[in-house]
């Protein structure tokens, strides 16, 4: 369960980070605090890079990594 939930989050968060850019950079060509909205597209760059970039990882080891559970017999839980 651990490597679903820290999917969804990665990924939930990254969608929330992206909407977030998407109105900053409307905001910043708007010309509104042009410090805080580029900030916030540096943190959704920041997270693009460094946290979604593993996501394609956990997903593999979610959809590959079942034998060796399932490879246990029940009475071994």
């Amino acid at each position: 369960s651990v490597p679903y939930l820290m999917l969804a989050g990665n990924v939930v968060a990254g969608w929330q980070l992206a909407r977030a850019l998407l109105v900053a950079e409307d905001q910043l060509a708007a010309g509104t605090d042009a410090a805080f909205m580029q900030a916030k597209i540096t943190t959704a760059r920041f997270y693009a890079d460094h946290i979604l970039s593993r996501v394609p990882g956990v997903r593999d080891s979610i959809c590959e990594g079942a034998d060796a559970v399932t490879a246990m017999a029940v009475e071994a839980f």
